[in-house]
């Protein structure tokens, strides 16, 4: 089931709207109050069908250095969440903001020590935060609260032991007095995202985030020369970052300032409905408004960030409202958080490097996370969908297919995998580090020569029938200088071979299972370089394993660039998202696993002709289209 906020009356409920400084005065908002324009800002919102907005309490402007609030501050939030309630919109308070678009501004006790660890800033930070809650708890505009504004960019990054320990600290504060909202880190989830400073060796445990946070707050802002990365980007990140909890997307955004409105207008299209489809728990975008404030810091210095607007600094729309307002119609006529992910067959496993800092190791983490969003991206593109696990986590039961597009795991977590593949599992791994039972998992052995450098990789040739893949077959693959095993089979075979005939893909049945090896990662290959997915088919040796897997999806796409995602409300009633992640208009066949009876656009009314398991749908630029499907399912509750 999606997991999900609740409101005021305990009800599932999904956040669609925005994150608020007013048009007229931006992060100076408290000290020069302007009541008449965020009067005029909440009713644009409201007639936009927005149920939600983030604002923050800029801390300068609301606390003494001992942390009490101050009174006109207070009196001016008081005004600001009257507004709010009568225009139905549900407020998330952001607490500490001493970082706000490229600048940080003072928290008043500041200078008394380590913000996250001394016990007389815990203590003033404490009493801010609860006396604000202690005032406002019985609040009905206040769906949550949130504990900062990206606090790593004005305390610093630590490791993330002591991130969590100041949350910890601050979550009591707030729970203590409110027992019922939910409460959210405003990290923007850079520890989940690899862009921390991690755990230390042994501290690592996901559950002990608990009693940290109800929900994750994700930031994000990612920028990539692949489109296709760039649009698969948003929900693959919200299944990265899912931890048991929900995935708030508490901002994201484009400046107008670098990107066309119409540009702007795409990318929102793309993220609203990729990560509800994802499973996501709401959305929040960066930002109301865009501002005429060119001489105030910080925009003086960061002067795109006055143009990530819904809205123009002459109040009027910018097309990316429209399709925020499209959005947060169609969510109130389904029941967002009705709809949830039918369970993935298939997983991708995060190293446990990739948030732990092991002694005497480094690993260039931005470039893993594009591996693992690499491993996301083949498997659409290929027809099926994937979660996330994390090392050293072995996949869920329904799970028949592990994809280890980076393979620097612990000994002990391979030597689970044996067991796991031995009991039927289909596992792919590309080589990046040692594998203490490279023979009995994968039937080769080192074949590395003294003092040999590791050939390019410039094409892999087939050398097998795989799936669709017809031996002497090639696929084309970026140069570039990666981890590299050069191989001897010995009990496994070769499938594939690199442009100097060395294996670059092989095949070792174990037990029930089977077990393919890349001696040089495919997916870091792929992130080497721009638009990679136009030059090489890789996503087509994803078709053959998710083959061998013996998964069906509930619906294919002949055509790569289309991704399609089935929800069911529990109930046996079926949605499809169906999203073209090109720039290009699309049209293809989509074939059903199951008979369907009837295929329904859901804002068009129109119905599509179903033949023979199969119809056909066409799509603008980054075009979007939600489908009621009404057919039979099966045992494991797809079409």
């Amino acid at each position: 089931m999606r997991k999900s906020l609740k409101d005021r009356e305990g009800n599932d409920f999904y956040p669609v709207g925005v994150n608020y400084w007013p048009r007229s005065t931006a992060v100076e908002m408290w000290a020069r109050w302007d009541p008449e324009g965020v009067a005029e800002d909440i009713r644009g919102m409201s007639s936009l069908g927005l149920n939600t907005v983030r604002f923050f309490l800029r801390t300068a402007d609301f606390a003494d250095a001992e942390g009490n609030p101050r009174p006109e501050a207070l009196e001016r939030l008081d005004a600001f969440l009257a507004l709010c309630r009568e225009n139905g919109l549900y407020t998330l308070p952001t607490f500490f903001v001493g970082h706000m678009s490229g600048m940080n501004f003072p928290i008043p006790w500041e200078d008394k020590g380590d913000f996250y660890t001394d016990p007389e800033v815990l203590s003033r930070s404490r009493r801010f935060v609860r006396e604000i809650v202690a005032r406002y708890r019985d609040e009905r505009a206040i769906l949550g609260w949130i504990l900062s504004n990206e606090i790593t960019h004005y305390a610093g990054k630590r490791e993330t032991q002591v991130l969590l320990g100041w949350m910890r600290e601050m979550y009591r504060a707030v729970r203590e007095i409110d027992p019922h909202r939910p409460i959210g880190p405003g990290d923007g989830a850079d520890d989940l995202k690899g862009n921390g400073l991690g755990y230390p060796e042994g501290a690592m445990d996901i559950k002990g985030t608990r009693g940290t946070m109800d929900f994750v707050s994700l930031h994000h802002y990612y920028e990539d020369r692949d489109p296709l990365r760039f649009s698969h980007a948003p929900a693959a990140t919200v299944r990265l970052c899912d931890m048991g909890l929900p995935v708030l997307l508490e901002e994201f955004g484009l400046s107008t300032a670098l990107w066309s409105g119409e540009a702007q207008a795409a990318y929102f299209r793309i993220v609203l409905f990729s990560t509800w489809a994802a499973g996501a728990a709401g959305a929040l975008a960066w930002c109301w408004s865009d501002f005429p404030t060119a001489d105030l810091p910080p925009y003086t210095h960061h002067p795109f960030e006055l143009f990530f607007g819904i809205t123009r600094a002459d109040g009027s729309e910018k097309p990316a409202a429209r399709e925020l307002h499209r959005f947060a119609r169609l969510m109130g006529e389904v029941g967002a958080t009705g709809w949830s992910p039918i369970p993935p067959q298939a997983a991708v496993l995060v190293p446990s490097i990739f948030h732990v800092n092991y002694p005497f190791r480094s690993l260039d983490r931005p470039r893993l996370f594009k591996a693992l969003l690499e491993a996301y991206i083949l498997a659409r593109m290929a027809g099926f969908d994937v979660v996330f696990i994390r090392e050293p986590a072995l996949p869920p039961e329904n799970v028949r297919l592990l994809l280890i597009p980076y393979g620097d795991l612990l000994a002990s977590t391979w030597r689970d995998l044996r067991a796991w593949v031995e009991a039927g599992g289909v596992l792919w791994a590309g080589f990046s580090g040692a594998v203490p039972n490279l023979e009995e998992l994968f039937g080769v052995r080192p074949g590395r020569p003294l003092c040999a450098p590791a050939p390019p990789q410039g094409e892999l040739c087939l050398v097998e029938t795989f799936g669709d893949l017809r031996a002497g077959e090639r696929i084309a693959m970026p140069i570039a200088d990666t981890p590299y095993l050069p191989v001897i089979p010995t009990k496994g075979r070769v499938l594939a071979v690199d442009g100097a005939g060395r294996p670059a893909l092989t095949i070792y049945t174990v037990g029930r299972g089977k077990a393919f090896l890349c001696p040089r990662s495919l997916e870091w290959l792929l992130t080497h370089g721009s638009e990679p997915h136009h030059r090489s088919s890789v996503h087509r040796l994803y078709r053959a394993l998710r083959a061998e897997a013996g998964i069906v999806p509930p619906f294919e796409a002949a055509q790569p660039l289309l991704s399609l995602s089935a929800l069911e409300d529990g109930n046996g009633a079926q949605l499809l998202v169906a999203i073209n992640h090109s720039e290009t208009p699309l049209a293809g066949e989509i074939r059903c696993g199951q008979p369907v009876q009837q295929v329904v656009d859901i804002e068009s009314e129109e119905e599509l002709e179903v033949q023979k398991r199969k119809f056909r749908l066409s799509f603008g630029p980054w075009g979007v289209r939600v489908l009621r499907i009404e057919g039979g399912k099966n045992a494991h509750g797809t079409l």
